[in-house]
């Protein structure tokens, strides 16, 4: 490979790793691609099985694109070829002479004097995502096996690009839509890394609690203080879950705040905070349907204690606490602890 080709190739690579979204890797393919593949028109069309072409950029006449859309597209066995074989063509290779002269495709590019195609896939998780264009007028060669390879190169790189902005855009959009639904939740919720760095606090952890990352933390007398302490436990003691009923200094409101360590390969943790003014002694609700020790039992598991912490509070085994456990779950129709802490505080929220 020239100095020459392995320099436009690197520029090109390097401009398509820069983009993040779609937009910004359309325009750095068009604004590099030229040197890679050289050709008069070019094209980038993003398809979908059922709804056709989406969208297309292009470096040609509307003309010749209404044309190609018209007559064209159904009528070129390049574009049929790349397709079904999901790799590079051109129109000197795909078919005979006559026959490329005669199909549609052909007529709408003679609109700009283009008498050579070549067009590659662009392949995104395994499947068509679209196609990239290539015409030469008719007083150029076809395009060549060099040619043929570049196009492969380009579209291998366009596609890894694609992909990947794609995952960027699809992430975005799903933390967006995250965001949104937790800023409709009563209750605050607080995300943070296990060093009490702020990642995200929704709309009741900014406006009624006053949380967020501008914050100045003003001691443990405070939600601040209190996540802080959390997560200094969940990195020292490989705790789970931490509860404290908190007399915030900041608003002076009195706060029931639960820290959950999300997992134990993430160094992240969510933390809740449920009002708990003028309630701070209120038990579980007294529900028919457990005995006066299991009421006694969930309401340890509400206050984060392991199943040791449980069996020596109660002065129960350890196996007497997982027995009452399956009998609160059964009879609560939860699956595990912590949908049980959550049915508690509901419980509690919902009585306030």
């Amino acid at each position: 490979m020239s100095m020459s080709v392995d320099h436009h190739r690197h520029r090109f690579t390097s401009a398509l790793q820069s983009a993040l979204t779609r937009h910004e890797v359309t325009r750095a393919y068009l604004s590099h691609v030229g040197d890679v593949v050289p050709a008069d028109g070019l094209g980038l069309y993003e398809l979908h099985p059922e709804q056709g072409v989406i969208d297309v950029r292009a470096t040609v006449g509307g003309e010749l694109l209404d044309d190609y859309e018209d007559y064209g597209r159904q009528d070129d066995p390049v574009l049929r070829f790349v397709t079904e074989q999901h790799r590079p063509i051109d129109s000197s290779r795909v078919c005979a002479p006559h026959t490329w002269n005669a199909c549609g495709a052909r007529n709408a590019l003679a609109r700009e004097n283009f008498e050579h195609s070549m067009e590659a896939p662009i392949i995104v998780s395994g499947v068509l995502f679209g196609t990239i264009n290539f015409a030469r007028p008719g007083d150029c060669p076809p395009f060549s096996e060099t040619d043929l390879t570049s196009a492969r190169f380009v579209s291998e790189q366009l596609s890894l690009a694609t992909e990947r902005a794609v995952r960027y855009e699809l992430t975005g959009y799903r933390a967006s839509a995250i965001e949104h639904a937790l800023d409709r939740l009563p209750q605050a919720v607080v995300v943070t890394d296990l060093d009490a760095q702020f990642i995200f606090c929704n709309r009741s952890a900014r406006d009624e609690w006053q949380i967020g990352p501008d914050e100045i933390p003003i001691g443990g007398d405070s939600i601040t203080g209190f996540i802080e302490e959390a997560m200094t436990a969940f990195r020292a003691e490989n705790r789970r879950v931490v509860a404290r009923t908190v007399r915030d200094a900041r608003t002076g409101r009195q706060a029931v705040v639960k820290s959950y360590r999300l997992s134990a390969k993430d160094r992240t943790a969510v933390t809740m905070v449920f009002g708990a003014d003028g309630e701070s002694d209120r038990q579980l609700p007294d529900w028919g349907v457990l005995t006066r020790r299991e009421q006694e039992i969930a309401q340890l598991v509400s206050e984060g204690l392991t199943t040791k912490e449980i069996a020596s509070r109660a002065f129960i085994s350890e196996n007497t606490v997982k027995q009452h456990l399956k009998r609160i779950f059964a009879k609560t129709d939860v699956s595990n602890r912590a949908e049980l802490v959550q049915l508690i505080w509901t419980s509690r929220q919902s009585l306030d």
